[in-house]
């Protein structure tokens, strides 16, 4: 099963996506809604392909991606 993480603070577009991936039984999927808990998220447990927002409340998600790649995150993003 592949760990998909949706990281968007626009609650109702990241229910959206959670619910339509997770109809697929190969898809296991975790959200976050800032990118704090996002890079939390990813670094919990393997994950296999992040979908991050740039306008997130705590930080802008290129920077949260370029916090998960120097900590040696490899999945696509």
């Amino acid at each position: 099963m592949e760990k998909i993480l949706i990281v968007d603070d626009d609650d109702m577009l990241r229910e959206s996506l959670v619910e339509q991936l997770a109809l697929h039984a190969e898809f296991r999927v975790v959200d976050a809604r800032t990118a704090a808990a996002g890079i939390a998220a990813a670094k919990d447990e393997p994950t296999d392909l992040v979908v991050m927002d740039v306008g997130l409340p705590d930080m802008d998600g290129r920077d949260a991606v370029r916090q998960l790649r120097a900590g040696g995150f490899k999945a696509p993003v």
